[in-house]
Formats: C-alpha cells, sequence, structure tokens
C-alpha cells in the first residue's frame, strides 16, 4: 500500500523532535503492512482510523487505489477535536 499525506501531516513531522520522528516514520511502515495500534474511529468520524504511536494520533483513510491518506496528526488531547472542526468547515465550503 502507498500512503499519501496532507499538507498538515507532513508540517508536523517535519516539526517534531528527531526521536518522535523516528518513532511515527517506523510507526508509518507499519501501517502500509496494517501493523501498529489502529482503531477504527466512529460516531462523526465514521470511515477513518487512527493509528497510535505514544501519545500522537495520526486520524487516516484508507482511498480508492488502496492508498492510506493521512489526514490529521497531534497530540491525543487535540486531535479528535481539532480534525472533527476541519471536517465540518470542509463540508460548509463545499
Amino acid at each position: 500500500m502507498k500512503t499519501s499525506a496532507s499538507d498538515q501531516v507532513a508540517d508536523w513531522l517535519r516539526s517534531l523532535p528527531p526521536e518522535p520522528k523516528r518513532r511515527v516514520r517506523a510507526a508509518l511502515k507499519g501501517l502500509e503492512h496494517w501493523q501498529g495500534d489502529i482503531k477504527a474511529l466512529r460516531g462523526e468520524l465514521d470511515g477513518f482510523y487512527r493509528l497510535r504511536v505514544g501519545g500522537y494520533r495520526i486520524v487516516y483513510r484508507l482511498t480508492t487505489g488502496e492508498v492510506i491518506r493521512l489526514d490529521y496528526a497531534d497530540t491525543r488531547d487535540v486531535v479528535y477535536e481539532a480534525f472533527r472542526r476541519l471536517r465540518l468547515l470542509g463540508e460548509m465550503n463545499e
């Protein structure tokens, strides 16, 4: 499987310190083989999944052509609410 990242995820990953960045990149390699601490999300985020890497969460989905689209990443305490708000804003602008 291939992985594609949103601008937010790419910028977030670049901003991480070296050790967390190494752990996240290793977890993303495992995600390509559907390995890691993965959980399907429910409710308003139904259809999305999360990858847990320590205190970080990466929200992603599968797209056509079996591409893993990394949509949003941040610390556990803010990732779900921030991503939910971004989705609502996106739907309002459509």
